[in-house]
């Protein structure tokens, strides 16, 4: 018969063993459930769809987005430099009422990001928002005290609705 002690040992080695399997094998499901799960998720969407999980990813990320892409295209600069040089030769040829008509136009025309973008602010702002700065600059005045300026006209612009210019 066995030894009390060799069993002991022989049962206390094999729990251990077990312990540990039971670790490796949680360790590997852990890991191993996921990849199956979308291995069999991409080959099903193949099956029924013609296109993988994968396919589209690669898709999404190799094509840019529709703000980035080359618009408009070459056809279409080509009608608008067309149409820009038959407006201002229009242009040219108009005087008075008409040509405010026309200058009219084309502000509205103007793009929705680029109006957006500037607010309405009119050509050579940048040079009078410089000759204001260097001016107040000279008087003593700080970076602080523009900001504060500023500041204090947009509050004024929304008590009175908007409108006007500080």
């Amino acid at each position: 018969m066995a030894d009390p002690n060799t069993q002991m040992n022989t049962r206390a080695q094999r729990e251990a063993d077990y312990e540990r399997f039971k670790t490796y094998a949680a360790t590997g499901f852990l890991v191993a459930a996921p990849v199956a799960f979308c291995v069999s998720a991409n080959h099903i969407t193949r099956e029924r769809t013609g296109r993988s999980i994968v396919d589209r990813i690669e898709a999404r990320i190799t094509t840019r987005p529709a703000v980035l892409r080359e618009l408009p295209s070459e056809r279409a600069q080509e009608i608008q430099a067309r149409l820009r040089a038959a407006r201002e030769a229009q242009m040219k040829e108009a005087v008075g009422e008409e040509l405010e008509k026309l200058k009219a136009r084309e502000a509205q025309e103007q793009g929705v990001v680029q109006r957006v973008w500037m607010g309405g602010e009119a050509p050579g702002w940048m040079e009078r928002r410089l000759q204001e700065e260097q001016k107040a600059l000279e008087e003593g005045k700080g970076y602080g005290d523009l900001i504060s300026r500023a500041h204090l006209g947009c509050v004024e612009l929304g008590k009175k609705g908007g409108g006007g210019r500080r």
